[in-house]
């Protein structure tokens, strides 16, 4: 097929179907524990067997969120809250002179429309089920014997109508997690874990949502534990954010369901830094609690008590995982942490300093995990629905953090079904998958390309690190002289092994220790990709303006690129592959707020990094889908591109249509 009718037919936002989401081992594979699913299908039939969003609320026949939001006292008061949360984000910005628009086409700050949480085409939809027996681990010594963990269900806002006989179909950035507690019954939690290893005999979407309801969903049912909200706030593009390439803030809370409505609950282990710092007495406080518990926390399972704890955070990217807003202990206690240069680190298997004692317990924070090995601030996106827009669809649906979490889940649960006692030690969100086996520290693997790593310089601080794969080097992207300890990238700045779609430019941010979002990155240097200009041979450079942050090796497609000619079955994939980029047609596309009907036409061919279900995207970029009416496509199966994750639409609040626009 010509690329102009290629380009043509993926305007229609239902006329094509994208490549089929990679699948990755050991979420629900055969014969093993379950630890997730992010099936469409399954995830579907599972809604309609009781387990959709009203069901938290009582209300499991609102079909929208008009439904809910009119049927349920605490939907209505927990979107109160968070209409309250973004109106006092956006005064708190636009005092400084950061100015917020719900529905603009300009070069200006977005602010979430919070009527999408009322609106009749709105709907908050499953996009996975996992099971965390894990979790038993924090549980407060009283319940230890009372439960087995917890049943997480995971859903995200969307919607969908018609409108001038076109489909206006999208997910958006804001996931809400029910989670429920998982209760022993006879035969305890181990007979439990055996309960949910999953049967070989499941090949339909009918089949595996009838199991998953009648055993990993059996007691999740009825009131939840609690509701955890994370959601994309405000959004800054890169126009605006010329070398950050864009900026982005995320809220997030935990709340209880109750007769009366929702309360608000703390978050876990994530301190209220500003109360802390104002008071002496409780910030001394905790740092004795912390002194006692310097064990467990070097472990990862500590526990803090509530009178320490937020009630809200706010998570900032891009580079979340080296913003100070995102470190509520180095806010409290400081970067070098001298409140805990006591502690016998020489007995400690991941803090070897007072700094990586603080970056450890930054680690375990709500928005210190979510912009750790995460993906535009989440771990679990989901997969899109067989009529999802083709370049509007996600092909890996879960972080470099989930995917690393995987084998250590999975090992817990298979201890956890012999009986035996499980391997309790949490590695830092950034690491790496590992072989996991005894106790304490695992085997890491090393860290792929464009993942994090560990420079030598930093092994004074942490010891249980690790490096990056083959030739590439671990290279710092983001000095910030507030933290005191900074993680690399691993990439290959040798011009011989350059590809596209890595990093090239090094910076440094400064903080504003009160308002993040006048955090300011300037950039210092280049590290590979040297080429003058754009061509299809050499690699260029492009900078953060462009929405790349750390910038973007780059070089065009040739013929034999878009045809994926050195892609070969049973061999290892090229480091990059054509896929799609973005352009001036992309950002006038961007500004009418109807992406489904430019889209299509707006994007161009150019080469980006690989990916797959085994080889995620470096931070800030994640896995999306190639249409699947590319010309040999076919060679490619199950690998997609890495895209700066605010090139999907469904990863941005803004670009969307109003939701108050009724024709």
């Amino acid at each position: 097929m010509p690329h102009r009718a290629v380009s043509a037919a993926l305007v229609l936002l239902t006329a094509l179907v994208g490549l089929a989401p990679a699948k990755a081992a050991g979420g629900m594979a055969a014969g093993q524990p379950f630890l997730d699913t992010l099936e469409p299908a399954t995830l579907g039939l599972l809604e309609r067997r009781g387990f959709g969003f009203g069901a938290t609320f009582g209300r499991g026949d609102a079909a929208s969120n008009a439904a809910l939001h009119e049927a349920s006292p605490a939907y209505r008061q927990l979107t109160t809250t968070v209409i309250a949360d973004v109106a006092e984000l956006r005064r708190d910005m636009e005092a400084t002179g950061r100015k917020l628009y719900e529905i603009t086409d300009g070069n200006v700050g977005r602010v979430f429309e919070t009527s999408w949480m009322s609106a009749p085409t709105a709907k908050f939809g499953l996009v996975g089920v996992v099971l965390r027996l894990d979790r038993r681990d924090f549980a407060p010594a009283p319940r230890q014997a009372e439960t087995c963990g917890e049943v997480r269900l995971v859903y995200r806002l969307g919607y969908r109508f018609q409108r001038a006989g076109r489909t206006y179909a999208s997910r958006m950035p804001f996931s809400v997690n029910v989670v429920h507690d998982l209760r022993p019954g006879e035969g305890g939690c181990a007979s439990l874990a055996r309960a949910t290893r999953v049967p070989a005999d499941l090949p339909t979407p009918e089949a595996r949502a009838a199991w998953l309801a009648t055993t990993v969903l059996a007691g999740a049912t009825g009131r939840p534990k609690q509701v955890e909200i994370n959601a994309q706030v405000v959004r800054f593009p890169s126009g605006q954010e010329t070398t950050f390439g864009g900026q982005a803030a995320y809220l997030m809370r935990v709340f209880g369901v109750t007769d009366a409505g929702i309360i608000e609950k703390p978050l876990e282990n994530t301190p209220d830094a500003a109360r802390l710092k104002a008071d002496a007495a409780l910030r001394d406080d905790l740092a004795r609690f912390l002194t006692e518990r310097s064990g467990e926390i070097d472990r990862g399972v500590v526990l803090l008590p509530e009178r320490f704890l937020a009630t809200k955070a706010i998570s900032f990217s891009t580079y979340g995982s080296a913003r100070l807003a995102n470190r509520p202990f180095a806010q409290a206690f400081g970067r070098d942490g001298q409140a805990f240069a006591g502690l016998a680190f020489a007995s400690m298997t991941t803090a070897a300093s007072p700094a990586g004692f603080i970056e450890r317990l930054d680690a375990g924070t709500c928005q210190g995990c979510h912009q750790s090995g995460a993906t535009a601030g989440f771990h679990l996106i989901g997969e899109d629905a067989p009529d999802a827009s083709p370049v509007n669809r996600v092909l890996i649906g879960y972080s470099p953090h989930l995917h690393a979490e995987r084998p250590r889940r999975a090992a817990y649960a298979e201890a956890v079904a012999a009986g035996r006692e499980p391997n309790r030690y949490r590695p830092l969100p950034l690491s790496p998958p590992a072989r996991w086996g005894g106790e304490g520290v695992p085997l890491f693997q090393r860290a792929s390309l464009g993942q994090a790593c560990l420079p030598d310089s930093q092994r004074r601080h942490v010891a249980a690190g690790f490096t990056c794969e083959g030739r590439a080097t671990c290279q710092e992207l983001a000095e910030n002289a507030a933290l005191g300890v900074s993680f690399g990238q691993c990439v290959l700045n040798d011009k011989r092994d350059e590809y596209s779609g890595q990093a090239c430019l090094t910076g440094r941010i400064a903080t504003d220790p009160i308002r993040p979002w006048l955090d300011r990155f300037a950039v210092t240097g280049q590290v590979n990709s040297r080429a003058a200009r754009i061509n299809a041979r050499d690699h260029t450079c492009r900078p953060p303006v462009g929405g790349a942050p750390a910038g973007l090796a780059y070089r065009q497609c040739d013929e034999a690129d878009r045809r994926f000619v050195g892609f070969r079955p049973g061999q290892t994939p090229p480091n990059e592959i054509c896929g799609f980029a973005g352009g001036r047609a992309f950002d006038i596309c961007v500004a009418t707020n109807d992406f489904a009907n430019c889209l299509g036409g707006s994007i161009v061919r150019g080469m980006r990094a690989t990916c797959s279900a085994e080889r995620l995207c470096r931070e800030d970029f994640m896995c999306q889908a190639l249409p699947s009416d590319l010309p040999d496509v076919g060679r490619v199966a199950g690998l997609g591109y890495c895209s700066p994750t605010y090139f999907l639409f469904q990863m941005r609040l803004d670009g969307h249509p109003d939701p108050r626009r009724r024709s």
